[in-house]
């Protein structure tokens, strides 16, 4: 079944089919427009207006609802945010993903990371702010890494994880390793 939208046309309303490739477009568009408003935000803390963004078909977000690649935090649909899989799909669909600069970027997190087990057999704990300084990384790159698991979902590798509701990032003994 094809989605319909409303055109505003000059002699009035007229209903429309959309295409597969049309709604696939609108869906990838949408996902780079949400990914451009965010800039270098957290994901999690950053609201998607949709009244912002009207080019967004209604099917549209009925989708990004249903893949759970947005979620509404409000009982009127007002405002919607990313979910940690819509972030990481955003990131792969605008191609950001694949950019040099965010790869430097997530490879300085993984040397500091990485090293914070050195000589150790166990897990290590490392505070957010140590892994800034550290890193040179901006706060909120940090954050969303960690909260989308980055280095999970784009590198393919084990990540680390947040200690609870803390600032202390959790950093498995086997952390940078390939899945087995």
């Amino acid at each position: 079944m094809e989605a319909t939208a409303r055109m505003d046309h000059p002699k009035g309303h007229t209903t429309v089919t959309l295409s597969i490739d049309d709604r696939r477009a609108n869906l990838r568009d949408a996902l780079i427009a949400f990914l451009d408003a965010l800039g270098d935000r957290q994901f999690h803390l950053s609201f998607i207006e949709p009244a912002k963004f009207p080019e967004v078909l209604p099917t549209t977000w009925v989708e990004l609802t249903n893949r759970h690649w947005i979620e509404e935090v409000d009982e009127n649909g007002a405002l919607c945010k990313f979910t940690s899989f819509g972030y990481v799909m955003a990131l792969r669909i605008s191609g950001c993903a694949d950019e040099a600069q965010f790869r430097e970027d997530l490879g300085k997190l993984c040397k500091v990371l990485k090293d914070s087990l050195k000589g150790r057999t166990t897990e290590s704990l490392i505070d957010l702010y140590a892994v800034v300084k550290e890193s040179g990384l901006p706060e909120a790159f940090v954050k969303n890494a960690i909260d989308a698991d980055l280095i999970g979902e784009i590198l393919g590798r084990i990540g680390a994880e947040w200690l609870g509701d803390s600032y202390f990032i959790r950093v498995p003994p086997n952390f940078g390793l390939t899945p087995l």
